[in-house]
């Protein structure tokens, strides 16, 4: 007789389950039955179509989601039972965009310096990459990916959302990189200096804590303008021409149309060689660009110091000459005239520019006869084109505005190299002896910057044609 019952007997009970489901659903969690836990009971439901993996916390998920499991869950009771139904997304205490975290220990700050200088070489690789293709070919260019990097660190302190993470993953920075503000701030010396500033329209309000933020990191307040374009401009350039001693004079022609933020950003950098050139010896000399040769003003020394070696994977010869201030001029160039630089710039990965780099900081100096040009290099470009998120940004952390949108980002630099040193903002035979080594710069190459201390470019750039 149980044996028939027992069918019928589990008929009924799941009818019983289903009615009890559906009271269990409005009364709450004193329901459940005798084993089953209150997490069991909400693996299904609303969360059904994305579930919550684990018990993260709140503040991972996109704010978008946060806000529809919380309205669907509490919305429907105007009046909870005694004990309601318990959400497993749990509302953060922490706001939706959380003021700048920048406290760190001197030993976090030490070891967030390594991880910015590898963050800024390989910043400063894919700009060059990217500058490559955009410039004209076969022209001269000059940046600082130090410079534009200052500048969107400063922005990563009010930055929210997708935003950050965009700006975070361009910069090469590991994720909430938070000590990298501080780590920026001890990447200046004596041969170089960064300034950065934010100009914003009068009625854009900024947040108090991105101001003190901003002004305790990097020395600056946002500024506001005035409704005069003619005289925004010009507050703008003179601000560029003072930062840069008037080495950029005009940074801006025209502001555009309703201007909500303009980011700007200047280095300097004054340095002499360790060894000046004599310039009684500069004479005029050829420089070969592609079959043809144009004459340059050459700087000549038997015996220079040169740190050299010829690099396989580049086919290039790679030189360092020893600058003030712990920096180093360094100059790849292909191995013969026949060989393109564009070849040089394609094999230059991240990988191989770091083995370079060890490898040239490993060599000794050796007396050389060096033939190089005297240069002068400037080259500007809107940084807004490249920067595609930056139309859909949230700036949370710097203005309440919702609406608020950059209107432009300019970098502009230049560099002149010359018998007594470096200052940036960014076919002859000789007898020689026939054990003195040989660094002639007579066609197109590449060169950089480079800060020995903590080990990245300050400027990087490439020069077709040294009369500029």
């Amino acid at each position: 007789m149980a044996s028939r019952l027992t069918p019928l007997t589990l008929l009924l009970l799941l009818l019983l389950a289903g009615d009890r489901v559906t009271s269990d659903m409005i009364v709450g969690p004193e329901s459940l039955q005798e084993g089953e836990s209150e997490g069991d009971s909400q693996k299904g439901g609303i969360l059904d179509g994305e579930p919550v993996q684990g018990h993260e916390d709140a503040s991972t998920l996109p704010v978008t989601r946060l806000t529809v499991v919380q309205t669907t869950v509490t919305e429907p009771f105007s009046q909870p039972a005694t004990e309601p139904v318990q959400s497993t997304v749990q509302p953060t205490a922490e706001p939706l965009c959380p003021a700048p975290v920048t406290s760190c220990s001197d030993s976090e700050i030490r070891s967030a310096e390594a991880v910015l200088g590898e963050a800024l070489t390989d910043f400063s690789l894919k700009l060059y990459q990217d500058f490559s293709v955009l410039k004209r070919k076969e022209t001269n260019f000059i940046f600082s990916a130090f410079s534009i990097a200052s500048l969107l660190t400063q922005i990563l302190l009010g930055a929210g959302g997708e935003t950050r993470d965009s700006l975070e993953r361009l910069l090469s920075y590991p994720q909430n990189f938070s000590c990298v503000h501080r780590a920026l701030k001890a990447f200046t010396s004596e041969g170089f200096t960064s300034f950065s500033q934010i100009f914003h329209s009068s009625d854009l309000a900024i947040r108090d804590t991105f101001i003190d933020a901003s002004q305790r990191l990097y020395g600056s307040s946002p500024r506001p303008l005035g409704n005069d374009s003619t005289a925004s401009l010009e507050l703008i350039n003179s601000w560029v021409a003072k930062k840069t001693n008037l080495r950029i004079r005009r940074l801006l022609d025209s502001l555009p149309e309703d201007i909500r933020l303009i980011l700007l950003n200047a280095v300097t950098l004054s340095a002499k060689w360790k060894i000046a050139f004599d310039s009684s010896r500069t004479s005029t000399k050829p420089f070969y660009i592609k079959s043809s040769a144009i004459k340059v003003p050459m700087m000549n020394s038997k015996k220079y110091p040169v740190a050299s070696f010829t690099d396989p994977t580049l086919k290039a010869r790679v030189g360092r000459l020893q600058l003030s201030h712990n920096l180093s001029f360094v100059i790849l160039v292909p191995q013969t005239v026949k060989q393109r630089l564009q070849d040089l710039e394609q094999a230059l990965s991240a990988a191989v520019f770091k083995a370079v780099m060890r490898k040239l900081e490993l060599s000794k100096f050796h007396p050389t006869h060096l033939t190089m040009p005297r240069i002068k290099v400037q080259s500007s470009q809107d940084m807004l084109d490249y920067f595609d998120f930056i139309y859909d940004i949230n700036l949370c952390g710097l203005t309440a505005d919702p609406d608020v949108q950059v209107s432009g980002i300019r970098h502009q630099a230049t560099l002149e190299l010359t018998e007594s040193g470096v200052e940036a903002t960014a076919a002859s035979v000789v007898s020689v002896a026939r054990n003195l080594l040989v660094f002639d710069v007579q066609q197109p190459f590449l060169f950089l910057l480079w800060d020995q201390q903590h080990k990245f470019p300050v400027f990087m750039g490439r020069v077709y044609d040294p009369k500029g």
